[in-house]
């Protein structure tokens, strides 16, 4: 199938967060979709995590593409009452032809495009997905990193993770490096 292989050659931008299970979910869709990506880790969802999608919410458009099956239904259900305008997109259940399983990390790329078009963009549009690399500094280089780190995890309302973690979060609420330097870069 040419016109599969093209599709799958080609980078797709999503200008939006895309929620979706799992690790292996980002994994395989980042080979083909640009986007910020936020990992539920399938059940793992709580207020915490619902509460900073929400804050999200509010300046992006969160798209939810879970697995179709009763787990995936729960969690964009859940996701869904708690937090108003997210869009919930289900692939068509094509698998891939060596999987048996039919979740997103497993269905036929061209079905997630469909899926997804009219969030999707074909142009290179520049979303600001790069790291923050000056707050790995910033937190390394405080008198005590691990108390810089949880306060700006407090000061942004960031679900605790890794320093790439937190830069990506942070990216999801439109905060700019400029403010995280000037904020903690002399402190």
């Amino acid at each position: 199938m040419l016109v599969d292989y093209l599709i799958f050659m080609n980078k797709y931008y999503l200008d939006g967060v895309l929620v979706v299970e799992g690790k292996s979910d980002v994994s395989y869709l980042s080979s083909f979709i640009k986007a910020h990506y936020f990992i539920t880790n399938g059940y793992d969802l709580t207020e915490q995590k619902l509460d900073f999608l929400s804050r999200v919410s509010k300046r992006r458009k969160v798209i939810v593409m879970t697995d179709n099956d009763k787990a995936g239904e729960d969690i964009a259900k859940k996701i869904k009452n708690k937090i108003n305008g997210v869009f919930e997109v289900k692939s068509a259940k094509i698998p891939r032809k060596s999987y048996k399983k039919c979740g997103v990390a497993e269905t036929e790329y061209s079905a997630i495009v469909e899926a997804l078009k009219e969030h999707l963009v074909d142009y290179k549009k520049e979303l600001d997905v790069k790291p923050i690399y000056e707050l790995n500094s910033i937190i390394a280089l405080s008198e005590n990193p691990e108390i810089m780190k949880n306060r700006i995890i407090n000061d942004y309302g960031l679900i605790y993770g890794t320093t790439k973690y937190l830069e990506n979060q942070l990216k999801m609420l439109g905060v700019k490096p400029n403010e995280i330097i000037e904020k903690y870069g002399n402190k």
